[in-house]
């Protein structure tokens, strides 16, 4: 009987073994087809070990799918605490909103939980993040390190292992391909030259990390609506750069905005300075207070600090060029394995920093939200939209508002006499305020992030920064609107304008809608790939009570009898889907001004459009204008290689984009070019596309030559780069004069608010249309150099070439930069569907 209970006990322990042994969770070297390091993982493979890992470890670990990307490729996150706070996740989340005061209730301040929200390789040819993010996941959820146990006991960590898995995949993908069996460390080798347009940018080639705040891709929405349900207390953004800098990590560079709480800076510092004792110890080398500012709303790091946050950029070399294995310049080689061990080091020094200050981040993240609510820092504490702005451009601008969790509301009665900052004149005046106003107070817990983005300028505490200096989102959309020093609250619900659906007893003669916004010119866009024949008024005219200026659209029955009773419904069909207000006409015979037979009002035709490629191109701009096309106006674009321009039949097209980049045209390229122009075809160049044709024969566009700095020689070197500063222009906000008579600039009021992102200057072209440019005594806001400054003024933003029987668009700053300056898409569209 003893022996038999030996042997039942033997096999009962060796069941329970073999048990065991099943559930044991996998680490990456064991669950991958190579060891972590080794190579590049591929997007479904990442994906897969976050799934097994999840169902592994279910107790400590939850993954949560928040969308997917225009390939289709999962965005997700996962969750990593003890197992008593993933059981009570929700009233975690929950609790943390009301310490942010955007949930209902009186937050629990007994157990302080720290959220750190930890994100991955947004630029996906940085891909050492995604990397780590693999063996940091295994290690958080199986929690077999005492250290990392005793972290999540009041710590949630949330890990995005890709924000842009699509970016990731093509590097990844590429890098596999590319590479030899064995690691190549020549820099010159195939794994260490991607090719354009790189893994760094999504589908659509936007640079992800610059999109926190415009949100106008798709990742950046879907991610922004799981981040507002959390609002995380610490946001490291992982990244890579060039293979022979030092590990950079907080605290971080000069100029940081004046909004940015002492907390916010000293925190920050905290956590560098763990940083840095774990990298003392492994002797890596690091920098800190350099490069990377936090000024730029619209980043990684500097999006967070406006929404109550401890924002901060790590950065590990390596990149696109890294590969596997790379010799620097010291003969050192710098391998994937080291880039990943730096990552992981410094995600868990956060996570330990997060832990070890929980009570202290709570409290200070329930300060923040506290006293930004009650006393906002900046000097606007309200911003007014006029109600006389065309109704759908502030519908889009409160869609915007909707998406970052902005409360607003209109005026609810009229107020006169009001002291404001005027956006259109530019200047402080007394100013009334209609009923119908749109009003966005900044008390209110979003207060920080709604002054950073709609007060005129920011101030700028150095001048050597990472990105542009102005971005005021009324400049940005166009609108007419007011900054106001004294407080002022919404009184009623914002009713979303809605055009009103036209009932007609008979057919009408004509419908109108107007130019004023960019839905105008969408739906524009959608009559014509409908076979609907529009054109457009040049001349001011009257007609049924109604006042039109130039730009009006017109759609006759006349032009459009092959759609015969069809027309109307397609009409208002498409009119309804754009929210665009038709108006319609029964006779032809207008009130004052021009007859609809008049040759006042041209046909739009539909032009064929393409735009050229390469490693020339700008592979950010090349991707703004293809989103622009392909995603806003819904227009059909077609990408035509640059160095095959000579096998190209160039007659398949009418129109011929060159996005901003750095172009060197053959004598041939620029002769195919020129003959199709003069042969009727429109040529449309935007920023550094300018330069290939300034100074070029047939061509108006003439450089403005920049007088020489003769004291730069004898300039200490120290002081060389801040004294460069002066021949700079990061990103300035500029404003124009405009002639709203041209077809260039129809649906434009007589200003025009340019964002200038670059230095090249041109004169103002004797033999041109010159409908927008700078005057004397034009505005600016953010910063521009002191020498670039004077040479701007009586310089042309956008002019017009006739060319034999077609034009060229000339576009000096970058109408769709980031695909934010909205005002800026009317305008590209005016080229696009000129008429004469």
């Amino acid at each position: 009987m003893t022996y038999f209970r030996l042997f039942f006990l033997l096999c009962l322990f060796l069941s329970f073994q073999s048990l065991s042994a099943q559930k044991k969770v996998q680490s990456p070297d064991e669950f991958l087809p190579h060891r972590l390091g080794e190579a590049f993982t591929p997007h479904h493979m990442l994906t897969d070990y976050f799934e097994y890992l999840a169902a592994g470890a279910p107790a400590t670990m939850k993954l949560e799918r928040y969308g997917q990307t225009n390939e289709m490729r999962p965005l997700q996150v996962a969750f990593f605490s003890a197992p008593e706070n993933m059981a009570r996740l929700e009233d975690i989340r929950l609790n943390n909103l009301r310490l942010a005061g955007t949930e209902v209730g009186a937050p629990d301040m007994s157990n302080p939980v720290g959220i750190i929200w930890i994100s991955m390789s947004v630029h996906g040819n940085e891909a050492s993040g995604s990397e780590a993010s693999m063996e940091l996941a295994y290690r958080l959820s199986t929690q077999t390190d005492p250290k990392i146990k005793e972290w999540l006991k009041n710590t949630v960590v949330v890990l995005d292992p890709s924000l842009n898995p699509d970016g990731y995949d093509r590097y990844t993908s590429w890098n596999r391909m590319s590479s030899n069996l064995l690691k190549n460390v020549n820099p010159d080798a195939r794994e260490h030259r991607e090719p354009w347009p790189g893994g760094r940018v999504n589908h659509y080639q936007f640079d992800l990390n610059r999109d926190w705040a415009w949100a106008t891709q798709v990742e950046s929405r879907q991610r922004l609506a799981l981040y507002h349900r959390w609002l995380p207390h610490v946001h490291p953004d992982v990244h890579e750069q060039g293979i022979n800098d030092p590990y950079y990590f907080a605290p971080a560079a000069e100029p940081m905005h004046d909004y940015i709480t002492p907390w916010q800076r000293d925190f920050q510092g905290q956590i560098g300075k763990n940083n840095a004792h774990y990298f003392d110890e492994n002797g890596w080398l690091y920098f800190t207070k350099e490069v990377f500012d936090l000024f730029y709303p619209s980043y990684g790091d500097t999006y967070p600090m406006y929404n109550g946050g401890i924002g901060m950029t790590y950065e590990q070399a390596g990149g696109p060029r890294g590969g596997r294995a790379i010799l620097t310049e010291v003969n050192d080689t710098l391998t994937l394995h080291d880039r990943i061990a730096h990552h992981l080091t410094t995600t868990l020094s956060t996570i330990e920093m997060t832990s070890k200050n929980a009570k202290a981040l709570v409290d200070n993240f329930r300060e923040y939200y506290r006293r930004t609510s009650t006393q906002p820092q900046g000097q606007y504490k309200a911003f007014v939209i006029r109600s006389s702005n065309d109704p759908n451009k502030v519908n889009t601008l409160c869609q915007w508002l909707d998406l970052h969790h902005i409360q607003y509301g209109t005026a609810g009665a009229n107020l006169n006499g009001v002291k404001a900052f005027d956006y259109v004149s530019g200047k402080e005046a007394s100013v009334n305020i209609d009923a119908k106003d749109v009003v966005i107070s900044a008390y209110q817990p979003k207060s920080v992030l709604i002054q950073v983005l709609f007060e005129p300028e920011s101030r700028l505490s150095d001048s050597i920064t990472y990105d542009i200096t102005a971005w005021s989102l009324p400049f940005a959309h166009g609108l007419s609107a007011y900054a106001l020093k004294d407080r002022l609250e919404p009184k009623k619900t914002y009713e979303r304008y809605q055009a009103h659906d036209i009932v007609t007893a008979t057919m009408p003669y004509t419908w109108f809608f107007r130019r004023h916004s960019f839905n105008d010119v969408q739906l524009l866009s959608a009559l014509l790939q409908k076979g609907v024949k529009v054109r457009t008024a040049t001349k001011d005219f009257q007609m049924a009570d109604q006042s039109y200026e130039p730009g009006t659209f017109v759609i006759s029955r006349i032009d459009n009898r092959h759609m015969a009773n069809e027309l109307d419904g397609a009409i208002k069909s498409l009119a309804e889907k754009f929210n665009v207000q038709l108006y319609p006409a029964f006779s032809g015979m207008a009130d004052k001004g021009y007859d609809l037979g008049s040759d006042a009002f041209a046909l739009v035709n539909q032009p064929e459009v393409a735009i050229v490629y390469g490693e020339d191109a700008d592979a950010n701009s090349y991707g703004h204008t293809w989103f622009y096309f392909e995603r806003e106006l819904g227009y059909p674009i077609t990408p035509i290689p640059l160095d095959r321009l000579h096998r190209v039949n160039m007659g398949d097209f009418t129109t011929l984009i060159f996005a901003d980049g750095s172009y060197s045209l053959t004598e041939r390229q620029m002769e195919i070019v020129q003959n199709w122009i003069k042969s009727g075809g429109r040529l449309i160049l935007f920023d550094g596309a300018l330069k290939a044709f300034a100074d070029k024969d047939g061509f108006v566009l003439k450089i403005k030559e920049t007088p020489k700095d003769t004291l730069s020689a004898s300039r200490p070197f120290v002081s060389r780069e801040r004294a460069g500063a002066s021949e700079q222009s990061p990103g300035a906000i500029v404003k124009a004069k405009v002639d709203n008579s041209h077809p260039l600039a129809y649906g434009l009021p007589e200003y025009y608010h340019s964002l200038k992102t670059g230095t090249n200057i041109y004169q103002m072209p004797a033999d041109a249309d010159t409908p927008i440019y700078l005057e004397d005594n034009y505005q600016t806001y953010g910063f521009i150099g002191s020498r670039i400054k004077p040479r701007l003024k009586k310089s042309p933003i956008a002019m017009m070439q006739q060319m034999g029987s077609g034009h060229v668009v000339y576009f000096v700053d970058n109408p769709l930069f980031r695909c934010f300056w909205q005002q800026g898409k009317l305008l590209f569209a005016n080229a696009v569907f000129y008429r004469d």
